[in-house]
């Protein structure tokens, strides 16, 4: 059934030269870089904290961050000098005084920010992108832009704009498994800083893996140290074949993460000589979606691209992480290594639709490049490159589709 909304008029909340709807790591990226390169921004962001699934995904470590300069060396270094750096492989960091950073980047920079607002239309003119709708507790409001860059994670703004994109793998749409993180504390004091499993090898003499895994489908659970003694990050939950762009799936695979974290603190107390009396210290406020919508660009990243470690002529960074596929259909990884390559700009460009840019985990890849470039330090990068360019193109009064080289 459905029914016809009434037409109705609907305020303009402000007009701005580039609008950054999602605020995670592409989005904080996305940001500050138009910000420094004087254009004026909106960022909208439909949680309460900077950072997305650095913050309210309880997610570490940093992948891909130590071989990149920019936002992601300012940051390494600010947390650092917070003694909020360090853990697993030295790429970890404290989630608290992460949000508190990017606070002071964003007042630094004078972005306009709107905090618990969903941008939930765009505003589209023959194929041209003018602006979205938000939703927020002062209602509905529209936010008028040059440029937006879409860095939703689900690339939300660019499909609604008639984008075209991809879902899943090529062969059968079918995607990656969600991860529910949580965080424990309790840790032994002496617990190796890089151990990641000898928990669980211990775990699986005491009980058969196959009960464990009827509960949790995963069998390589990380636990990752953090800065602060005592403290780590738990990633082994799996939630499979929920989509995270349909809500009621993403409800339901929200749901049965925190019921598996229950069962693997249950697991833990098997385990108390290795782990100590370790205890739930808190639960993300999101679930960790590692794929949706794939946003097909200008440029398409090919599983060739990957293992020949393809330069670009336009490239935005270059990603070293490996190929890192959780299986959708069975408990573990597929990983595999690639000399590394370049995200080309023309990738954060999607066909169909004028004056948007995607970021992040969206932009137009393969399926397996997905799974190399989807990591944090990545997405970061992305958000850099697509906030310069869009105040580059703002300043020139010229589309961002033309900057392509």
């Amino acid at each position: 059934m459905n029914i016809v909304r009434k037409a109705c008029e609907i305020p303009v909340r402000n007009r701005t030269e580039v609008l950054v709807v999602g605020a995670g790591p592409a989005g904080f990226g996305a940001a500050v870089s138009a910000a420094r390169a004087g254009a004026k921004v909106t960022l909208v962001e439909q949680g309460g904290l900077l950072g997305g699934m650095w913050t309210l995904g309880l997610l570490s470590p940093f992948f891909d961050n130590q071989n990149k300069d920019g936002l992601n060396r300012e940051l390494r270094e600010a947390l650092r000098a917070r003694d909020a750096w360090g853990g697993l492989w030295d790429i970890s960091f404290d989630q608290c005084e992460m949000a508190l950073l990017l606070d002071e980047y964003v007042s630094k920079c004078g972005i306009d920010l709107l905090l618990y607002t969903m941008g939930s239309e765009p505003i589209v003119e023959d194929s041209v992108l003018k602006g979205i709708y938000i939703q927020n507790k002062s209602g509905t409001q529209a936010v008028l832009a040059d440029v937006v860059i879409d860095c939703t994670g689900d690339g939300d703004i660019a499909a609604r704009s008639g984008a075209p994109f991809e879902i899943g793998r090529e062969s059968d749409g079918v995607f990656q498994p969600m991860t529910m993180m949580f965080k424990i504390g309790g840790l032994r004091p002496d617990y190796g800083r890089d151990d990641l499993r000898s928990w669980y090898d211990v775990l699986i003499q005491k009980l058969p893996e196959a009960e464990i895994l009827a509960d949790i489908p995963y069998n390589n659970p990380a636990l990752i140290t953090l800065p602060r003694k005592g403290e780590a990050l738990i990633q082994w939950t799996h939630v499979k074949r929920s989509l995270g762009t349909v809500a009621d799936e993403l409800t339901a695979a929200t749901l049965e993460g925190r019921r598996q974290v229950r069962r693997a603190l249950e697991c833990f107390k098997l385990v108390k000589e290795q782990l100590g009396d370790v205890y739930l210290l808190d639960l993300p406020s999101m679930i960790g979606v590692r794929e949706t919508r794939r946003i097909t660009g200008e440029y398409v990243i090919s599983d060739d691209d990957v293992k020949s470690g393809r330069k670009q002529p336009d490239a935005v960074c270059r990603v070293q992480f490996g190929v890192d596929i959780h299986e959708p259909e069975k408990p573990e990884q597929n990983c595999w290594q690639h000399p590394g390559f370049d995200i080309p700009y023309r990738s954060l460009v999607p066909l169909k639709v004028e004056n948007l840019l995607t970021a992040g985990r969206c932009i137009s890849g393969s399926f397996a490049a997905h799974a190399a470039y989807r990591v944090t330090g990545d997405c970061l990068a992305m958000g850099e490159a697509a906030g310069r360019a869009a105040a580059r193109a703002v300043r020139r009064k010229c589309s961002v589709r033309s900057l392509i080289g």
